[in-house]
């Protein structure tokens, strides 16, 4: 049993519980040593790690095929999440005037999508292809209902009588919310949610929730804290409050550009540590 229960994002099949047991309390005790908290040293921390459920299945090329292409990205979800993305980093691109969309309207190629995101450094040290990885990832946690529900069973198994706190990283958020949703007696004080893409329209659309009071704080959450960083292009909406409610208590935060989606980072940010050190007591 464990006080903390950290929920990782995408890129993490490769893997596995320890090392990111490892990694993500190390860094959580690092900010909370830095933050004078009385159990940096003591604190207990159980990984909801699902990544090796993503190498079951097709779910994609392997690292021995050729790298993804545009035309690799299907109709859909995938458009959708690119075209958001793109309109986040640069909203007056425009149309591409190469591609009469119905009824006349013009509409952008997912090459000219690209392009505008491998503008930004951090999309840029992905490539096209790791781009178009990215969003074939997220979409097979939407798309694959085997693996939706062993996303969220692990999170449910992991949350304990004892945990105090969840912190959920990028698409590890989306399922910690949905898992919340769907076990409502899984009770905890805390939900922290970093470099978070719940607020995206194609996202929230998705989400599998029901019941009253969605969107917006799960009824067995006391505290929900979002923290985002202002270069995170995944963290769109740096605002959940906006979609979600006034429950959500929204900080915004600087991390290393080129690194400014990376767990570790949100792990060791004074927002987030004081947010789980107040859980903690």
């Amino acid at each position: 049993m464990a006080q903390i229960v950290g929920v990782h994002g995408i890129g993490w099949a490769f893997s596995s519980r320890s090392q990111m047991t490892e990694t993500w309390l190390a860094a959580l005790r690092t900010g909370l040593q830095n933050d004078r908290h009385p159990q940096a040293d003591t604190v207990s921390f159980e990984a909801a790690f699902y990544g090796s459920h993503y190498n079951l299945g097709s779910g994609g090329k392997s690292a021995g095929e050729p790298l993804y292409r545009p035309a690799d990205l299907q109709p859909g979800f995938e458009l959708d999440l690119l075209e958001g993305l793109a309109d986040a980093v640069k909203p007056d691109s425009g149309a591409d005037p190469q591609e009469p969309g119905a009824k006349g309207v013009l509409v952008r190629s997912p090459q000219l999508l690209l392009n505008i995101l491998l503008g930004v450094p951090f999309f840029g040290s992905l490539g096209a292809s790791g781009i178009i990885r990215l969003i074939k990832q997220v979409h097979r946690y939407f798309s694959d209902d085997d693996l939706r529900a062993a996303v969220r069973g692990e999170v449910a198994a992991a949350v304990k009588s004892d945990t105090r706190v969840i912190v959920a990283h990028s698409l590890g958020s989306v399922a910690a919310y949905e898992t919340l949703w769907e076990h409502p007696g899984r009770r905890i004080d805390t939900l922290v949610t970093i470099g978070s893409p719940l607020g995206i329209k194609a996202v929230r659309k998705r989400l599998d929730v029901t019941g009253d009071g969605h969107p917006g704080l799960p009824p067995s959450v006391r505290r929900w804290v979002n923290v985002a960083a202002e270069q995170d292009f995944i963290a769109l909406e740096k605002s959940l409050k906006r979609r979600y409610g006034g429950a959500v208590e929204d900080f915004v935060v600087r991390n290393p550009m080129l690194e400014c989606h990376d767990s570790t980072w949100y792990l060791q940010n004074l927002r987030t540590v004081r947010a789980v050190g107040a859980a903690l007591g």
